[in-house]
């Protein structure tokens, strides 16, 4: 049996499908996907044209490809087109059982979620593995923060192995770092959820999201990571924005067992996330239990040196 475990978060861009009805985009996070080779893909906009008709034959495509068992979640709240979150899991060749894949609440937008859910039963482990795959709103904060606070308080109600991966739209504490000026040169509807005001009246990040998950006992991987278990060694951002919107958070044991965090190239404008967990560690480590965190005190920004 491995003593790995290998979860990729992706952002599949409306699904790897243009608006020609060309796949090609698709293939191409399908090879790195089957390159990296993990047990557990959480998805995020796995969305095609025509979701009434076509949404169910992609997912099981998809699935398909893979040779992984799918379980679809929600459309995003306040998204434009059928971007729906969804997991991916290798229940053939490891064994592992899908336990449950909800609860979700009811259809009042105000209490839709923004992510998908698999707990996982998984040989070795005594308790079971949750995944989340989620995908906050883009263009609301306040909405960013509502679906930050409902997670949280879930994952915080009992002890349990968590891990959140997706796409945040929204800035981590942990960097990189970006100055005002550079905020000010964001596009006008990202400054919108992106940015306050510092008492000076310049734009400050935003890191209501962080904050709110380091509140609930949840590390940033990425961030907690020594430069020698991340590819590349500095932290970058994973989309166009210029930010590291692209995250993985877990409870402490897993952030204990991350062994190797990566990012790897797709058929989509968001780089792929792979991370490698140590299956011993994560079963020798005793339940922890969440309590608050205090809030990561605000450096200096600098500027942000690469992009991806």
């Amino acid at each position: 049996m491995s003593t790995a475990i290998r979860v990729a978060s992706v952002n599949w861009n409306y699904g790897g499908i243009d608006a020609d009805g060309s796949d090609a985009r698709w293939h191409q996070t399908v090879e790195a996907l089957r390159r990296a080779r993990p047990q557990v893909v959480l998805c995020q906009e796995l969305g095609v044209p025509q979701p009434a008709l076509r949404q169910s034959r992609h997912v099981r495509r998809t699935a398909n490809a893979l040779e992984m068992e799918p379980v679809l979640g929600p459309v995003v709240p306040a998204a434009r087109s059928a971007l729906h979150t969804a997991i991916l899991v290798d229940t053939h060749t490891t064994g592992w059982r899908i336990v449950d894949d909800g609860p979700y609440p009811g259809t009042d937008p105000s209490t839709a979620h923004a992510w998908c859910m698999v707990e996982l039963h998984i040989p070795g482990l005594d308790r079971p593995l949750c995944c989340f795959s989620v995908h906050f709103p883009a263009r609301s904060a306040v909405a960013q923060l509502s679906q930050a606070q409902y997670l949280g308080a879930l994952v915080a109600l009992r002890p349990q192995l968590a891990l959140i991966g997706g796409d945040f739209n929204c800035y981590p504490r942990g960097g990189p770092s970006v100055t005002a000026d550079e905020l000010e040169r964001l596009p006008r509807h990202l400054q919108v959820t992106r940015c306050r005001q510092d008492p000076q009246g310049r734009p400050e990040a935003n890191y209501d999201v962080d904050d709110t998950f380091a509140r609930a006992g949840l590390i940033d991987i990425a961030a907690h990571l020594p430069p020698t278990r991340r590819d590349p060694p500095h932290l970058r951002p994973t989309g166009r924005g210029g930010a590291r919107v692209d995250r993985v958070y877990g409870s402490p044991e897993l952030a204990t067992a991350a062994t190797l965090y990566r990012h790897i190239t797709t058929g989509s404008d968001h780089d792929a996330l792979v991370l490698d967990l140590d299956l011993v560690c994560v079963a020798d480590a005793p339940p922890v239990a969440t309590a608050p965190t205090p809030a990561v005190p605000r450096a200096t920004p600098t500027p942000i040196t690469s992009t991806s």
